[in-house]
């Protein structure tokens, strides 16, 4: 028989756990994500992917809400993936390189611009270890820079990642389930990495514009321009992905990373939840309204959605029970 002093204790602490997540983020499962295949490193081309417009390429003022380069960034998701099936190289993990290299990894993130600016970034996977670089931006003084994580992440369980650019601190850090597994000195990026609103015409030809019509795209799951295999596409399952343009703290991650943030949270400008389940759209569920991003191809073997009910590893470990943030 349970003791009714127990029993109302219980109700109490739920009660009060529920009241807390609702002020800061709200429970709910994931019920789909997204496998990709790394098929996406040459011809045909612009397969197993996500395209996600952050400007229109044209003069003005016509970049989207997730043309966040200007100042502070984060973004963060959930991955699963085997260290088999994304065989790059480490180096030794905890490093920093003041080159661009983290476009060697098994990439996740691209926001690469190929010729006519060095206001690029993005995020790849290199033997498990999270990649996290950018480049100069146009004024040059701020060299390119990458940092590589020590946490192995390619284990075929689901890990939350974060790749936070801090311009205040000048600095860069990659933080693994909730922990800040490597950040860059201080003062070392401050350059303006937004996409040029002026645009960039493409003219194939590297003394004249860009060579590819994917510059103003962030592309997720692969390297955009299909450059070919120095530069290979992640293989591996992905869910979950938010961005904002403020640079979050290791605790604002950690307690956040297992429920669904308020639509309206200060600095979020995109929150890609992959809960569609099918088709070729991916919709932001933020009050930011950012772009819709186009799947390619929503099949088998190519950009496939998984489903939670399917297998409940397929999805990220989002919380089915209410706890307030900070305990699991």
């Amino acid at each position: 028989m349970i003791d009714p002093l127990e029993q109302a204790i219980v109700l109490y602490i739920r009660m009060i756990s529920c009241l807390l997540l609702l002020s800061t983020g709200l429970m709910a499962q994931s019920n789909h994500a997204l496998k990709f295949y790394a098929t996406g490193v040459g011809p045909p081309g612009q397969q197993d992917r996500i395209l996600i417009p952050v400007d229109d390429n044209q003069p003005g003022k016509a970049s989207s809400v997730i043309d966040v380069g200007t100042g502070d960034f984060t973004f963060e998701f959930w991955l699963r993936g085997r260290l088999q099936d994304n065989p790059t190289n480490h180096a030794g993990g905890g490093m920093l390189f003041n080159d661009y290299n983290w476009i060697e990894g098994n990439i996740i993130l691209d926001r690469d611009v190929w010729c006519g600016t060095e206001r690029n970034f993005g995020l790849s996977v290199s033997g498990g270890k999270v990649r996290f670089g950018v480049g100069e931006g146009d004024a040059g003084g701020s060299s390119s820079l990458t940092i590589e994580g020590n946490r192995d992440v390619l284990d075929d369980s689901w890990h939350h990642v974060a790749a936070v650019r801090d311009v205040t601190a000048g600095s860069l850090r990659i933080v693994v389930d909730g922990v800040l597994d490597f950040s860059s000195p201080m003062d070392y990026n401050r350059a303006d990495l937004s996409y040029p609103d002026a645009g960039i015409p493409v003219t194939g030809d590297c003394s004249t514009g860009q060579l590819t019509a994917y510059g103003w795209y962030l592309v997720i799951a692969a390297e955009k321009h299909d450059a070919g295999s120095a530069y290979p596409s992640f293989n591996g399952y992905l869910d979950e992905l938010r961005i904002w343009n403020t640079a979050r703290s290791v605790a604002e991650i950690r307690d956040n990373r297992f429920s669904v943030v308020s639509s309206d949270s200060v600095g979020l400008v995109a929150q890609y939840r992959f809960e569609e389940g099918m088709g070729t759209t991916v919709a932001d569920s933020s009050d930011a309204q950012a772009p819709d991003g186009q799947l390619i191809a929503g099949i088998n073997n190519n950009g496939e959605w998984v489903s939670r009910a399917d297998n409940s590893d397929n999805t990220a470990p989002l919380s089915d029970v209410i706890f307030a943030n900070g305990f699991e």
